[in-house]
């Protein structure tokens, strides 16, 4: 392999047609850059100046084949250049994407601290995997992921994570259902009702089915879907009762919603952003980690 300092000194020569002037931009001797030149010429095995009298020696000119190694060693210089240059602009986030897995019943969680991402970092591009917690796990576990949001309990042992929100479930019912004004609803007595719950690939779901079982009953599943606001409005069309995150519940029409606590089981929507502890993380993971930080810190004290 050629060294690039040769080359850089050989093309500072050519430029300049000067040895002199080529010792002071390059900070050396000139016996220096007439001893590189002819170590360049040896590991190339050929002549890249034409070999002039005594009078003439210190004048440039270029072989034939020293106007191709010419060529060849700017573009050789200029590939140097973009590589120490996209490295600068990818340590100072300048470039970068983060791939990041987000399930859509934590999407909304997520919204001001991605705005506030995107105005430190405008230049990073966000790549969005929008699948239930299970599949984020799996990508997360195949490399395919950056972070991902996933659902505790998680793998400890494999993932370093970030907590985000840890919020009961609470049956959604409508408000002039006879169970409205109640504190809470034991599981056990949903047995009968038929229930609207998430997508099979999402990990709540899972929960809420090993609830059941352990309470001695299967549901009875009469829609599924990944838009909590559906599953509302479904409720409100009376197709059933849905299990939703306080998060959300907080967010219905009272005149229209009552949200009871569900309890015996209590279950939790407890989410963590999540990377796997044996990847080097890219500056663009370590800024969003960071805000991320910063933001559910001030949530929490909010």
């Amino acid at each position: 392999m050629v060294s690039l300092k040769l080359l850089q000194c050989f093309v500072t020569l050519v430029d300049t047609k000067s040895f002199t002037r080529t010792a002071e931009l390059l900070y050396l001797t000139q016996p220096t850059i007439s001893k590189n030149l002819q170590q360049l010429e040896q590991e190339l095995q050929v002549e890249l100046l034409v070999k002039s009298d005594h009078a003439r020696k210190r004048q440039i000119e270029l072989t034939e084949i020293g106007e191709r190694i010419y060529q060849h060693a700017l573009e050789m210089l200029q590939i140097e250049h973009d590589l120490r240059q996209d490295i600068k602009n990818y340590s100072a986030l300048k470039v970068g994407t983060l791939q990041m897995g987000v399930p859509p019943l934590g999407a909304q969680l997520l919204t001001s601290a991605l705005f506030e991402f995107h105005r430190q970092w405008p230049q990073i591009k966000l790549s969005f995997l929008e699948v239930g917690s299970k599949g984020i796990e799996q990508a997360l576990l195949n490399n395919e992921l950056d972070v991902g949001v996933l659902l505790e309990p998680i793998q400890h042992d494999i993932f370093n994570h970030v907590e985000l929100c840890d919020y009961p479930l609470m049956v959604v019912l409508r408000h002039d259902s006879q169970w409205a004004k109640r504190s809470s609803i034991a599981l056990e007595e949903l047995r009968h009702q038929a229930f609207l719950l998430f997508q099979e690939n999402f990990s709540l779901n899972e929960v809420i089915l090993n609830a059941c079982l352990d309470k001695g009953f299967e549901p009875n599943i009469v829609c599924r879907s990944s838009q909590w606001g559906l599953l509302a409005d479904m409720v409100y069309q009376r197709m059933g009762v849905a299990l939703l995150p306080k998060y959300y519940t907080q967010m219905l029409d009272p005149q229209k919603f009552a949200a009871v606590t569900l309890e015996q089981p209590e279950i939790r929507w407890h989410l963590v952003m999540a990377w796997k502890k044996n990847m080097i993380i890219s500056p663009a993971v370590a800024a969003w980690i960071a805000v991320l930080r910063q933001h559910f810190k001030q949530l929490k004290r909010a």
